[in-house]
């Protein structure tokens, strides 16, 4: 039986919805592959781990500005060196070491930078000989992503600029493959539009917008976009996702009950977001590169709100570039948009005609066929 190891950092949930989504794909076509999942900083030094983490959430959040300087510094190439050294530092510790000696995996495969360093690390060592494969889960990729490129056998990017930038930096045209961001939020499942309107009690006159906003790592500053939305009581179902954040949860709930609202549905942590999905007419949400790769997947347009930080600049920047959405500055501007929308929702058709030209939607097969051949499976 082979192995697989698949490494995330749980800086944000996309990292591991990638992971998640790579190890059930495989799961569900080869029953002779062992599968491991792990996220990194469970096996970091506690403090450090947990502190970078915080660090990270708050100056994303709080002060985007030194968020996005930390993130150019990680494309140079000799401050990239340093913090590849600083992570692997943080991360090679005992117990990490014998988890990885002992499952000893055929294939390795990171979706955060700092997975791959570590097992490019062991590699290089001896602890292990693993394959590696690198999955980029923004719509850009910056130095550090390939820092061990010569220890990588594959990169899986988004895109062709990824690639070109791998390239021009000196990696092996041959090691990138372009195969878009492997999402797959169903396999042989058909929605019936009918039936999950009518199980959310949905008004079938009126569009439907899916707003994702709660913040998984329990930030409210979603909230002064969605709540405009909300007030100005359109001719609209709006579905509210606020996942994990109770807090945001809890103050959609307020909002609606001293104003009496009516067309909102609320939600708080649900596995039923594909179908969520499928079912809506567009998608607002802060541009990352899960939610806005999953909106493509069920060629849902996207408005975009609030990028906390330099990579979810790219992303907006890219779905804007491809004409597959809109990225909006402020709350006024979002909100306005919508009620355009809401009087003639053919302004969003052309987003959903070029959404169909894409071809990121078999990226998670494409991912799987390179795996096998990796494998020999």
């Amino acid at each position: 039986m082979k192995k697989v190891l698949i490494l995330y950092a749980s800086y944000g949930t996309g990292h591991k919805a990638i992971a998640n989504y790579i190890g059930n794909y495989i799961k569900d076509n080869n029953n002779n592959v062992e599968i491991m999942l792990v996220d990194i900083l469970d096996y970091s030094w506690k403090i450090i781990g947990s502190a970078s983490q915080k660090i990270n959430t708050y100056f994303m959040l709080n002060t985007p500005k030194i968020h996005n300087m930390f993130y150019k510094l990680a494309d140079n190439k000799p401050i990239s060196v340093i913090f590849d050294e600083l992570a692997t530092t943080m991360f090679k510790n005992k117990e990490m070491k014998e988890l990885i000696r002992n499952f000893n995996p055929d294939l390795s495969i990171g979706t955060h930078f700092f997975g791959s360093s570590l097992i490019a690390h062991y590699n290089k060592l001896g602890i292990i000989n693993s394959k590696l494969i690198t999955v980029v889960t923004d719509y850009e990729a910056i130095e550090i992503w390939f820092k061990n490129h010569k220890y990588t056998d594959y990169f899986v990017v988004p895109n062709n600029y990824a690639r070109d930038y791998l390239i021009k930096d000196g990696v092996e045209e041959s090691k990138i493959k372009v195969l878009g961001i492997p999402v797959c939020p169903k396999i042989d499942i058909e929605y019936n539009k009918e039936k999950s309107m009518s199980t959310y009690n949905i008004n079938p006159k009126y569009p439907t917008c899916l707003l994702f906003g709660g913040g998984g790592n329990g930030s409210t500053s979603s909230l002064k976009y969605i709540k405009p939305i909300i007030l100005s009581k359109y001719k609209l179902n709006i579905i509210f996702v606020a996942g994990k954040n109770e807090t945001s949860k809890n103050k959609v709930l307020e909002l609606i009950k001293e104003n009496n609202i009516t067309n909102v549905k609320v939600l708080g942590f649900t596995n039923k977001v594909p179908e969520l999905i499928d079912m809506a007419d567009f998608v607002v949400t802060k541009p990352g590169g899960v939610q806005t790769t999953e909106s493509l997947y069920f060629r849902k347009p996207l408005l975009m709100f609030k990028a906390g930080g330099a990579q979810e600049e790219a992303n907006y920047k890219y779905f804007e570039s491809l004409d597959y959405g809109k990225y909006f500055n402020t709350p006024k501007e979002l909100n306005e948009f919508i009620g355009k929308i809401v009087n003639d929702i053919s302004i969003i058709d052309k987003w959903k005609k070029n959404m169909k030209k894409d071809k990121g939607k078999a990226a998670m097969a494409k991912l799987y066929k390179l795996i096998s051949s990796v494998l020999n499976i």
